[in-house]
């Protein structure tokens, strides 16, 4: 580190660590990119490979800061990308709870709902307070870089970070109570329809697993900006690392060893219900045939 007292960084950052991060996430976004993109095409899942795509130029430019230590636009960079890629990582999970509720859980005994609510509604709900927490958060760091992260500014930007972290870490809470609730119905309860896709256990212990650690890292953001750039967790790497970069490399790695579309299929549930739709519609005409003609058979 040099001995600059322009130096933007409050602790000894490890360059190696840096590019072992650059490493790791750089092969879970082209692993996440592959199956996503090229194996399946569940465009719906992007969401996903646009959170680890960020993710990897967060911390490849975290490796460019750390060389560059006086520099504050590089470390403004990897801040507020580091930041803001775990909404997109989020907001996968938000579309695939909608998802697993019309594939697995029985319509004519369920509706479809959960708490009273249709799946599709709960996943529009929790997409938009995702794009919300997306905006306050995008504002607080376009605020607090603006001055250079110093001053009176920079304590406006973080209270506006704080403020859509904490939404991000609220909105999880409650979609975390749902999607208990929706597994719940699918377990105890016996709700499952007959023709719920096979291993749809996994797809519910990947969102279960990615969840719970975007929660985690969404507490630590909240705790790390309310105590200030001279607080604890600003000021030690090992909290960065363990609180916000191994949890979200496992929240979108999970993804790639149970994806969604592997079991869904490429539109999630909505081909599989299309194509229930389809087989209904086809026996009903059969059904018509088949007394149509024993109607004129009879005539004879």
């Amino acid at each position: 580190m040099a001995d600059d007292s322009n130096v933007v960084w409050v602790y000894n950052p490890s360059f190696a660590l840096a590019v072992l991060g650059s490493v790791l996430y750089g092969i879970v976004f082209l692993w996440i990119f592959y199956l996503t993109v090229i194996k399946y095409r569940a465009w719906y899942f992007t969401c996903v490979v646009i959170g680890a795509a960020i993710e990897v130029a967060g911390y490849a430019i975290r490796c460019y800061s750390i060389k560059r230590p006086t520099e504050v636009g590089p470390f403004a960079a990897t801040l507020s990308l580091v930041v803001l890629a775990p909404v997109f990582v989020a907001a996968g999970n938000y579309l695939l709870i909608g998802r697993l509720i019309r594939a697995v859980l029985d319509a004519a005994r369920t509706g479809h709902k959960v708490f009273g609510v249709h799946g599709r509604l709960i996943t529009r709900v929790f997409v938009l307070c995702d794009v919300i927490s997306f905006l306050v958060q995008c504002s607080g760091s376009g605020v607090g870089s603006s001055s250079e992260w110093a001053g009176p500014t920079a304590d406006i930007g973080v209270k506006i970070l704080i403020g859509g972290l904490a939404l991000q870490a609220v909105a999880f809470g409650f979609f975390m109570a749902i999607f208990g609730r929706f597994h719940y119905l699918a377990k105890r309860k016996g709700l499952v329809a007959a023709d719920a896709p096979v291993g749809w256990e996994k797809v519910v212990t990947a969102v279960y697993v990615s969840s719970i650690l975007i929660l985690v890292r969404c507490i630590y953001r909240v705790a790390e900006f309310a105590e200030g750039i001279e607080g604890y967790a600003f000021t030690h790497e090992w909290m960065f690392w363990i609180f916000e970069a191994v949890p979200m490399l496992v929240a979108i790695g999970v993804f790639c060893v149970w994806h969604p579309s592997a079991c869904l299929g490429r539109d999630g549930a909505k081909a599989r219900i299309r194509g229930k739709a389809a087989e209904m519609v086809d026996s009903e005409e059969g059904v018509t045939e088949m007394q149509s003609s024993r109607s004129s058979r009879s005539r004879r």
